[in-house]
């Protein structure tokens, strides 16, 4: 884990704070002692990793519908089959 600093500090340092973040850090911000908020990197995929994770995606839809119909079905509106289970 990283460093834990206070909401006051965090805003006079942001820049050092991002830089550690940048370089794979964790920084929890706290009120008071109390942890608030957690600033961690963003986890940057590749255009491969994002088709391969969209068709593994793809694959399970398309197992979990095999057998059924298109949907929605060719005479309703994708409204309405979007609120079947819902009560008004």
């Amino acid at each position: 884990m990283g460093m834990t600093i206070g909401i006051a500090d965090a805003k006079a340092r942001l820049s050092e704070v991002i830089s550690r973040v940048e370089n794979g850090e964790v920084i929890v911000i706290a009120r008071n002692g109390d942890p608030v908020a957690e600033i961690r990197p963003l986890r940057r995929s590749t255009a491969a990793e994002t088709v391969a994770r969209i068709r593994e995606i793809a694959e399970r839809v398309a197992k979990r519908n095999e057998g059924k119909g298109p949907w929605p079905a060719p005479d309703r509106r994708m409204r309405d089959a979007m609120h079947d289970d819902h009560r008004f």
